[in-house]
């Protein structure tokens, strides 16, 4: 029965770090995001960007190239 109920709480663990892992906060539309996460270098600073931010800017950038 401890092992069980140990068992079950370290599932419960491990299910509770994978579900909260991939959540990050885009740092230029400032929305919470679970989806591709994007680090950029920019001006020496690691700018994080969300999936649909970081195809806005690499389509903004296709327009000056």
């Amino acid at each position: 029965m401890k092992r069980l109920v140990c068992l079950l709480l370290l599932v419960s663990m491990v299910a509770a770090l994978l579900i909260g892992c991939g959540s990050f906060k885009c740092d230029l539309c400032g929305k919470e995001s679970d989806g591709e996460k994007y680090e950029v270098e920019v001006l020496g600073e690691e700018l994080i960007y969300c999936d649909d931010c970081y195809e806005d800017m690499k389509s903004l950038g296709s327009l000056f190239g």
